[in-house]
Parts: structure tokens; sequence; C-alpha cells
């Protein structure tokens, strides 16, 4: 029979055996699962391999009926007295049994994943084979913490990856986050704790995202505007929008043309994002060759020549956007997103 196999259906026996301890030999669920046990046993010993086991419908069913058994009522002891001593099951299982699962996920990878995680198997088979019993092995998991290194050595190497792939992306919120993601999964002593750290950072990072797309597309709506001028035409709609936006951003967050290009955080958006996806034959046609020289064709071209009639905006003295439910002056993006000022959040 395949050791691993074995292994596999003695967990469930054990089980088993535990339960008929307090629930009886003649309850329902146990006759069930004792009689697919032993179908199962049966299977194993003809030389059925472990996918040839875990794809069997009586294994799917076992392990659905050791569940369900765990909410039985126990017999009364006056009841199980009348079994005499022949269910008691005191004896402690051997560490082979939780180990069955490990060697059942082993079998279960394909190659490539075999080799990444083949230090984390190792050290948890070399556990089995050191651990006395079922309690020395978990104990031992716990204390020589490769259940922790296995969930978050794989996250850490992922966050570099995503890191690197950031940088080429001019993203400050995927910088800080993924930079944090690496920091923290460092420090975690726990699983328990890797996860609560993860779920914090998702949401939080969430947050962070969509303020700085929506805070991108508020700061550089009058270059937008004066780009969908270049692109389509000076058509009524797309000068109305230029004229609306050119009041309406001066009212409403303080910032005229050229606050727009003393942003720190639309700056790098412009000259990393914007000037590397403009087409050629665009840099050619107005003959720039910086992504200043870009912006003052659309101040000069696109926007001056449709809003010069118009008496200069009145600027609102408050330049003010929120983030975390406090509020922060309008051009301090870039600063809040590469450390952002975060709520504390505890367990």
């Amino acid at each position: 029979m395949d050791a691993t196999v074995k292994q596999m259906l003695e967990g469930f026996g054990y089980g088993i055996s535990n339960y008929t301890s307090s629930l009886g030999p003649d309850n329902a669920k146990i006759r069930e699962a004792k009689r697919i046990y032993d179908d199962l046993m049966k299977k194993a010993e003809a030389g059925a391999d472990v996918r040839a086991i875990s794809m069997d419908r009586g294994f799917m069913r076992l392990g659905q009926l050791v569940g369900e058994l765990a909410s039985e009522t126990p017999l009364s002891p006056g009841e199980l007295a009348a079994y005499g001593d022949g269910i008691r099951a005191d004896e402690i299982p051997p560490a082979s049994v939780p180990a069955a699962g490990y060697r059942m996920a082993w079998e279960q990878l394909d190659a490539p994943t075999k080799q990444k995680m083949k230090n984390y198997y190792d050290r948890i088979f070399a556990i089995e084979a050191k651990a006395g019993n079922a309690v020395f092995f978990n104990t031992m998991l716990r204390e020589d913490g490769v259940l922790l290194d296995m969930s978050r050595e794989p996250l850490i190497e992922e966050a570099k990856k995503t890191l690197a792939a950031a940088r080429e992306a001019y993203s400050p919120t995927v910088n800080y986050q993924q930079g944090l993601a690496i920091e923290t999964y460092g420090s975690v002593g726990t699983v328990q704790e890797l996860e609560f750290e993860g779920a914090k950072m998702a949401e939080m990072s969430n947050v962070e995202h969509e303020w700085d797309a929506q805070y991108l597309e508020v700061i550089g709506l009058l270059p937008a505007c004066a780009q969908a001028i270049e692109a389509f035409g000076p058509t009524d709609e797309n000068v109305g929008k230029l004229r609306n936006s050119h009041v309406f951003m001066a009212e409403f967050m303080g910032i005229a043309w050229d606050d727009v290009f003393e942003n720190e955080r639309y700056l790098y958006f412009w000259e990393n994002v914007a000037w590397d996806r403009l087409p050629a034959a665009k840099k050619v046609r107005y003959a720039v060759t910086t992504p200043k020289d870009y912006a003052d064709v659309l101040k000069k071209q696109f926007f001056e020549p449709f809003v010069k009639d118009l008496p200069a905006p009145v600027k609102s003295p408050e330049r003010r956007v929120r983030f975390w439910g406090k509020e922060y002056d309008a051009q301090e993006g870039m600063r809040l997103l590469e450390n952002p000022p975060r709520p504390e959040v505890t367990p």
C-alpha cells in the first residue's frame, strides 16, 4: 500500500475510533464511515494511489462524515457502559496521522511548485520523523515556525517582484504598499498575525489606490481638457468642458494651470507616464523633446486661446483634499502617497 495513502486513511481511522468512544458503534454515521473506510482500505491494498483515493467519491463522503460526527450528541456514561471497554480510544495517534495531510498535499503539487516548496516540506517531514506522536508533531511544527515561513516567504518574494514592476509603472502607492508588505511580513511571529496584517494592508491599499486615481483625475483636469481638444478638435463640448473646468478648479480647488505643473504627484505622472505614452508622431509634429515642452504646447495652443476672453478666475484660498478622515493641502498628494498617514488598526 502506498505510504501516503496509508497515512491518510489511518488518520480517518483514528477519527472514527475516537468518535466511536463517545457515540457508540451503533451510531448510523459511525457505521457508514466504517463501511467507507474499509472499502477505501481495500482499494488502497489493491494498489490505488493518492490521486485515485483522493478523487474517490467515498473519500469525499468520508471526510464529510468525520466532520459531521463532531456535532453529534455524545452518549451518556450509562449508555456507553453498555458497550464495555471495547470502544475506548485513549491512544494518542502517531505523528504520521497529522502529517498525512502534508504528504497528500506534497504529492499533488506539480513539479515547478515542488521545487519551490521542497525546503518547507523537507522540514515538515523531518519533524514527523522526530516526533513520537501527533501531539509532539503539532507542537514541534509551531516551535519550528515552518508553517509561518511557508506562508510568508512566498508573499515576500511576490511583494519584491511587484515592487520592481511598480517602479517601472511609477506608482507611489504600490511602492509604499509593497515595501511595507516586505517589512511587515518579515516581522510577524505567527500565521494568525500574518493573516491579520495582510488583510489590513489589502484594505488600506485598496482605498489608497482609489484615492490616488481620483486625485490624479482631479488635479489633472485642465491638461486633460486641453488634450481632448488637441486630440478631437475644439468641439462645443470639449471647449465648454475646458472653460468650465478653468473656472471650477480655481474656485473650488484653488488651482490654475500653473499650479497643476507645480504639483509633485502630477509631475511624477506627467514626466514618467503621460510623456512615455505620447505617440512619437505627436512629438515630431509639435517639435517637443521633453515633458515640459509638451505641457507648454498644450497651454499655448489648446488652453489659453479658449479661455482668454474669460476674466481671470478668482482662486479660492481653500486648496483642500481629504485623506483618511483628515484634510490636507491639495498639493500634498505625493507626500501623502509616499508615506500615507494611515489610521491605526489593532487586532
